[in-house]
């Protein structure tokens, strides 16, 4: 099992990764958390961001793809939204140590 303070380096790393990445991009979305459900025999990180600007989607989602890959075997998926008038792309995000 991992260690509360093993957790805490994670959640820290992917959320400045995955910022870094959409400020680098020049995007707006900043991801502020990444959620953590303890399981018996794994711990799941889950988290999600947005990217406005789709002409970036595939620079941003490839950076943090592999990012995240680094972490085992991850479920990504994105989806195209119209929220309001509002053009983006939420893409969200799992894995199990």
């Amino acid at each position: 099992m991992i260690t509360d303070e093993e957790k805490a380096k994670i959640k820290k790393d992917i959320v400045e990764k995955v910022n870094s990445v959409l400020e680098k991009n020049n995007e707006s979305f900043r991801m502020d958390n990444v959620n953590v459900l303890n399981k018996s025999e794994t711990v799941k990180f889950m988290g999600n961001y947005r990217v406005y600007d789709r002409k970036n989607y595939n620079a941003v989602s490839r950076e943090i793809n592999a990012f995240l890959k680094g972490y085992g075997n991850v479920d990504i998926k994105s989806k195209k939204i119209r929220d309001s008038g509002m053009k983006f792309t939420a893409v969200s995000f799992n894995f199990e140590l």
